[in-house]
């Protein structure tokens, strides 16, 4: 993959950021339906500027913060994200932009189901040349949540709210299950990553605990596992988040990053980044949302804080408790919250095998920094309830009972393993991601790393060779299509 030219990318993205600016101050106007873009409009009409800031992207977005200072010194700000019709990197492997308008439209959707937990959004316009342009509310609360499992202190108000909101989701209906059905196509193009990383854990010279499971049970088992997964990608039972992992909900900020056991008075929460909502199974956003919690835990673990761990499980089991309630409440069966579960353990284990095999989310965990033994004992032990998850996903004979069991004595017996290492205990730190105001990007998680270590290949080019694979402009619907020339 040839080197891009960064010279021609600082000033592409320059040129971005003025014609977003001057779009979004022609919208802010002193009569427009929306307050947020009336009150902007007065601050211009005064001879204030608007001020823009990226916050992430570069791939297949660019996610910006807006803001103009009003006349007595507050602060009006609006959250805006460009959205490209292929990735930059990979100019010949369109995303389609109807991604971005069915955000919007699902923002929409949700902040009628269950209002103050989505930013409201204002309008999502074509721009420039094949680019779509989505303008929100700046959200009430504006931390990524990923931070309080980096902590090992988390706010258990936020499982119960987060889990209200996703079953109201999930249960709502008369919804349109073919929703965003353009982005399917993408889906599909990753299953074989996972095909790859469960033929890696086979290799001989894969001889840690994952790889020995993986021998012990068999290839034929392996395979079993994967065909389950790939026949859930294409179910649609409910309309769903798509990719509802910890850095995809944000949160108010902890009074002092120093004080690690104090949270806002709110315990408010907000759900973003919709642009992989579909119709699917409920347990895909249950599955996604427990693979970092359960990181952080082992992390912890290895690192003698107990109480840390603990407290990212429990907030685990006040999520699945407190959903479990939601859904039986619209006269869900015990066999449906059954299927439920045994589904959301396959995206578990999906999440945590890449993790494991991609150092996905890696970098964020509160190891220090070259520590790679630690990090290498951990990620093992991702990998192996990973791969245990998946299994337990795909038998029919285990009961609810019976896979809650499985799954809470495979993370006690690694945290266990973990908590026994003999090393210096070190004091609990801050995020680092707070302490640096960095906002993680999925665009730049999934593709600026391809060369690190992974169980496919040492330089990561199995990796990139499958991003190749990615659907061409020609497997898209023909508005995309069009939009990608």
């Amino acid at each position: 993959m040839a080197e891009p030219n960064w010279e021609e990318v600082q000033e592409d993205k320059e040129q971005k950021k003025q014609l977003v600016t001057s779009y979004i101050a022609s919208k802010c106007k002193v009569d427009s339906d929306v307050e947020d873009l009336r009150e902007i409009g007065a601050c211009l009409s005064n001879g204030a500027k608007l001020e823009i800031d990226i916050l992430t992207g570069g791939l297949a977005n660019y996610t910006y913060k807006i803001c103009c200072k009003g006349t007595k010194g507050t602060d009006h700000k609006l959250f805006a994200k460009l959205s490209f019709p292929f990735a930059q990197l990979f100019p010949d492997k369109p995303c389609p932009l109807s991604r971005t308008q069915n955000e919007f439209e699902m923002m929409h959707t949700f902040h009628k189901l269950s209002p103050g937990l989505v930013a409201s959004p204002y309008f999502c316009d074509d721009i420039g040349e094949g680019m779509k342009l989505l303008v929100t509310q700046w959200s009430p609360v504006d931390e990524q949540f990923a931070n309080q499992f980096i902590d090992g202190t988390v706010d258990l108000r936020t499982g119960a709210k987060i889990a209200e909101g996703i079953s109201t989701l999930h249960c709502s209906p008369d919804v349109d299950l073919d929703f965003n059905s353009k982005m399917r196509p993408f889906f599909h193009s990753l299953t074989p990553i996972l095909k790859d990383i469960l033929n890696g854990l086979h290799k001989s010279e894969n001889q840690d605990r994952v790889g020995a499971r993986a021998k012990e049970v068999g290839e034929d088992a392996t395979t079993d596992m994967f065909d389950n997964y790939v026949n859930t990608v294409d179910l649609a039972e409910c309309l769903i988040h798509g990719d509802l992992h910890s850095f995809n909900i944000l949160i108010g900020a902890k009074p002092s990053i120093e004080s690690l056991e104090s949270f806002d008075a709110s315990g408010s929460v907000v759900f973003c980044d919709w642009e992989m909502a579909h119709g699917g199974t409920a347990g895909h956003d249950i599955g996604t949302l427990r693979s970092f919690p359960i990181s952080c835990a082992f992390a912890h673990s290895i690192n003698g804080h107990r109480h840390a761990a603990l407290d990212c499980l429990s907030w685990l089991d006040t999520l699945w408790s407190s959903y479990e309630v939601a859904v039986s409440k619209v006269n869900t069966s015990e066999e449906q919250v059954t299927r439920i579960f045994r589904h959301s353990l396959q995206y578990t284990g999906l999440y945590l095998l890449a993790y494991y095999a991609l150092n996905i989310h890696m970098e964020f965990l509160p190891i220090d920094e070259g520590n790679v033994e630690d990090l290498t004992k951990v990620k093992e032990s991702i990998g192996l309830v990973g791969l245990k998850c998946l299994e337990w996903g795909m038998d029919k004979s285990l009961s609810l009972a019976e896979l809650k069991a499985n799954y809470s004595q495979a993370i006690e017996e690694e945290m266990a393993i973990l908590l026994s290492t003999k090393k210096v205990r070190r004091n609990r730190r801050s995020s680092v991601l707070r302490a640096s105001g960095r906002r993680v990007s999925d665009a730049n998680l999934h593709f600026s790393a391809l060369d690190r270590l992974s169980i496919i290949s040492a330089d990561g080019s199995a990796f990139v060779s499958k991003l190749e694979t990615l659907p061409s402009e020609t497997s898209l619907g023909e508005e995309d299509a069009a939009l990608a020339q």
